[in-house]
């Protein structure tokens, strides 16, 4: 027999799909959606883990920043006792989904509850018609861009194990502030983003460089972001090259990112000229250090960080989970060719 499960709206603004997963190792249940009290009971879950550790207030940032009808969240309990958690993002009929976050209480390791909240993230993924499960950075928020295999090798080694796949690695970097040099001058113009200017950014952060990111620009104008924070480059015609910015993913304004320039634009100087900027300004605020979470190691951006002097500060591996579902309708029109 299935039951709903009500959402604790007190603890979370916006509601959290609800669906039930039956229990399959001994006298532990699965149940879907959060009860009165479960945000700090399962945040403390995570008080130990070697990629990331939750608090309330970020955990309850990463359930608002998907979908309602897209959110799924299964906790594994005993007498009542959540022991376990897995936070899913995922989409009706989608590509891919999200394991956004999952955690098992340290003491309850190994006694199966971890594999069966995997399981029943695989299940419920499969049953909305979508063949991946992404353990990786969330475009629209996320704490961690995949697993820490040197700081949570065990974690690593269970995913492994039960069919996820590796898929390259995310290199977080950071770099203190209290030494940068002056940016030199270019002929870029680099300045914050005019509100007469923000469409055209939008539109040019959406159609040329990430959706999600443009997104992420929309959602923080709408909150009433300092608009000091994105920055614009321009060309001697005041046609919009890229962008960068701080402080608009999560709540610490340390982060750098997301930041960008337009592929026509690039190997002139506008992405140097941007992350200086960027720079001086977030040290002008005070602030200590800058850091983010993702680039690639070879990559061009990777080598303009490392010639503005950050340095890494760890190297997570996102995975890939595949979920056993098949598109019936083109599977029987491929047999049939």
């Amino acid at each position: 027999m299935s039951r709903d499960v009500p959402v604790d709206r007190s603890a979370l603004q916006g509601s959290v799909a609800s669906t039930t997963r039956p229990a399959g190792t001994g006298d532990l249940h699965l149940r879907a959606g959060l009860l009165p009290g479960d945000l700090a009971a399962l945040s403390a879950l995570t008080r130990t883990s070697g990629t990331a550790v939750l608090g309330p207030g970020l955990l309850q940032d990463l359930l608002e920043a998907g979908r309602d009808e897209d959110t799924v969240v299964i906790v594994a309990e005993r007498d009542d006792v959540p022991l376990g958690c897995v936070h899913l993002d995922i989409p009706w009929h989608a590509a891919e989904g999200w394991l956004v976050s999952g955690a098992v209480d340290p003491e309850c390791r190994r006694q199966g509850v971890g594999t069966a909240l995997l399981d029943a993230a695989v299940r419920t993924a499969r049953e909305r018609g979508v063949p991946v499960l992404r353990i990786s950075g969330r475009p629209h928020g996320y704490a961690a861009p995949g697993v820490d295999p040197e700081g949570d090798p065990a974690t690593a080694a269970f995913l492994v194990s039960h069919g996820a796949r590796p898929a390259g690695s995310a290199l977080a970097m950071h770099r203190t502030l209290h030494d940068l040099d002056r940016a030199v001058p270019t002929a870029i113009d680099v300045g914050p983003c005019e509100p007469g200017e923000r469409d055209v950014l939008h539109e040019l952060v959406q159609e040329h460089l990430a959706a999600d990111w443009a997104e992420t620009l929309r959602a923080f104008v709408q909150r009433g972001g300092p608009p000091e924070r994105i920055l614009v480059a321009r060309d001697a015609s005041q046609e919009l090259l890229g962008f960068a910015c701080w402080g608009v993913v999560g709540r610490d304004p340390s982060r750098f990112g997301p930041f960008g320039v337009a592929p026509w634009a690039r190997g002139h100087g506008a992405g140097g000229a941007l992350l200086d900027a960027a720079l001086l300004r977030m040290a002008g605020e005070g602030l200590a250090h800058a850091w983010f979470q993702w680039t690639g190691r070879d990559s061009p951006a990777h080598r303009l960080y490392t010639s503005r002097g950050f340095v890494p500060l760890r190297t997570f591996t996102p995975y890939t989970l595949p979920t056993g579902h098949v598109d019936v309708d083109r599977s029987q029109e491929g047999i049939a060719r």
